[in-house]
């Protein structure tokens, strides 16, 4: 057996700690991105572009370089079709009822988590998170607590990582509930 010099086990270690999506630090990454800008929305009502941007060109690339172009340009297909699927929707919406449904921050937000972690847990933050925004619309009617809009990429963040615990299968439902 071939005995490392430091430099190269020390290149070694770099190489696995910073090699693709599947490294710890770039997905963390993302979802630190994520959550500062689900808390810039609740904060003031945007969503801002340029760590969505940056976010999604880091993962690009840690895809590129983990497994290829093809799984690069796969997720990046991924997230720019949720991301004009929501667009779609919310042209159809303002078409016929002539204000916006869809924050389109909110849309750009779905396109960096689809592209960070599939289109299932991008999907499933929409539908727990419109669920936990509901609970908070009602919470806030229940204690009489005014409120004139809601913020929707803070319920996101959370309905994401509700999403994740399922899909990931770091929690399993028992047999008849078990689709993911």
């Amino acid at each position: 057996m071939e005995q490392l010099t430091s430099s190269e086990m020390m290149s070694t270690i770099l190489n696995t700690m910073l090699s693709g999506p599947f490294a710890p630090w770039l997905p963390l990454g993302i979802m630190v991105i994520l959550f500062a800008t689900a808390a810039w929305d609740a904060r003031t009502g945007i969503v801002p572009n340029i760590p969505l941007l940056i976010g999604a060109i880091a993962i690009i690339a840690g895809r590129f370089l983990a497994k290829g172009y093809s799984d690069a340009i796969i997720n990046l297909a991924l997230g720019l079709g949720l991301w004009a699927l929501l667009w779609a929707f919310n042209e159809f919406w303002y078409r016929f009822f002539k204000k916006d449904a869809i924050g389109m921050g909110d849309a750009k937000w779905t396109a960096l988590a689809a592209v960070t972690f599939g289109a299932l847990p991008a999907v499933l933050a929409w539908f727990i998170g419109s669920w936990l925004a509901i609970l908070w619309i009602g919470l806030c009617y229940l204690f009489r607590k005014r409120i004139s809009k809601v913020y929707f990429a803070p319920f996101l963040f959370f309905g994401l990582n509700i999403g994740m615990l399922f899909t990931k299968k770091i929690i399993e439902l028992p047999y008849p509930y078990n689709i993911f």
